[in-house]
């Protein structure tokens, strides 16, 4: 993607979704290729004034935003990405892709940077760092997660039909950002 200051300052920070159509008034449906992959789109996101007063009103605070990022992050970016794009929450939320909450936040962190006077140049760099310390993070749960899944036959289930070896994890209590 193309993260030039110039792009950054002008039409805002690239971004990849999902295409979606508008089943009916609340229904929004994903478009695939001949192959079944999501067909991809890339979009811009920039913060003006009164995407900012959104944010404001909707939350309050901007203080209370930032936490929400935190606390609840899919809620919160979705929202977010409603107001910077200027569509209807469901649409966005189906548009995300699945796996690419850093993607989204980096990109609101720095539309955000932007909007509030940080040098694009500056804003780029980060904005490259960050992309490729999200793809390192998504390889090495990549690796984790394949590493667990080595088929052997001391794994498979015992006379109690239970798989011998570590209980699952508690359930977490946050969508993971």
């Amino acid at each position: 993607m193309d993260y030039s200051p110039i792009v950054l300052k002008n039409k805002g920070v690239p971004v990849q979704f999902a295409a979606v159509t508008k089943i009916s008034d609340s229904e929004y449906e994903r478009q695939y290729d001949e192959v079944g992959e999501p067909i991809i789109e890339t979009i811009n996101i920039r913060f003006t004034n009164n995407i900012i007063a959104d944010i404001e009103e909707h939350w309050g605070t901007l203080e209370v935003w930032q936490q929400g990022l935190e606390t609840k992050p899919i809620t919160t970016l979705r929202q977010t990405l409603a107001y910077a794009l200027k569509r209807p929450l469901l649409m966005i939320g189906e548009a995300m892709l699945d796996g690419e909450a850093m993607q989204y936040s980096n990109a609101i962190g720095v539309a955000w940077a932007i909007a509030n006077g940080v040098d694009p140049v500056v804003a780029s760099t980060m904005l490259k760092q960050s992309s490729v310390l999200a793809e390192e993070q998504r390889k090495i749960l990549k690796e984790a997660l394949t590493a667990g899944l080595e088929p052997t036959t001391e794994n498979s289930p015992g006379k109690s039909g239970t798989r011998p070896g570590r209980k699952r994890a508690a359930p977490l209590k946050n969508s993971g950002n």
